[in-house]
């Protein structure tokens, strides 16, 4: 399986720029597909898409960070709640890959429509000690992220 068909599910893609020229990356669950079961696929996935922003997205002295939101919304239509820990280990495998490769770009992370305690509790459980201050689980979406674009933006 090649990359391009991985891009086009639109379980990860870029959508607009916050206040201060950021890329926005968005990360749909639902849309994982294959990929949820295959660490290293969604691995290459996060890599081609965050290659795409370095090289088309930043603006050198100016632009070089990003900001992300992962949306939860649907995800247990597609992912049994039994397999949570797999899911959370391929997210712990991009975590991983993101810190050492990419160490410093992001500034922060939005996880939306938290459907349960439950994968909170797991989500929070992965997110380094020195990385929970970039990271929040807004529950009402609309006021966490409008006053952070502008509204052609979203």
């Amino acid at each position: 399986v090649n990359v391009l068909e991985d891009m086009q599910s639109g379980f990860i893609y870029w959508h607009g720029r916050d206040k201060s020229c950021r890329p926005l990356l968005v990360i749909r669950l639902e849309r994982i597909g294959a990929m949820a079961k295959d660490k290293e696929r969604a691995v290459k996935a996060v890599l081609f898409s965050l290659e795409f922003c370095l090289r088309y997205l930043f603006v050198p002295g100016r632009v070089e960070n990003w900001v992300v939101i992962v949306d939860l919304e649907n995800v247990f239509s597609v992912i049994s709640p039994l397999s949570v820990g797999g899911l959370v280990g391929v997210a712990a495998a991009i975590g991983t890959a993101l810190e050492k490769v990419y160490c410093g770009r992001m500034i922060w992370v939005k996880i939306v429509n938290m459907p349960s305690s439950m994968l909170a509790r797991a989500i929070n459980g992965v997110i380094p000690s020195e990385k929970k201050d970039k990271v929040s689980f807004p529950s009402d979406v609309k006021s966490a992220i409008a006053p952070l674009f502008e509204p052609h933006q979203l």
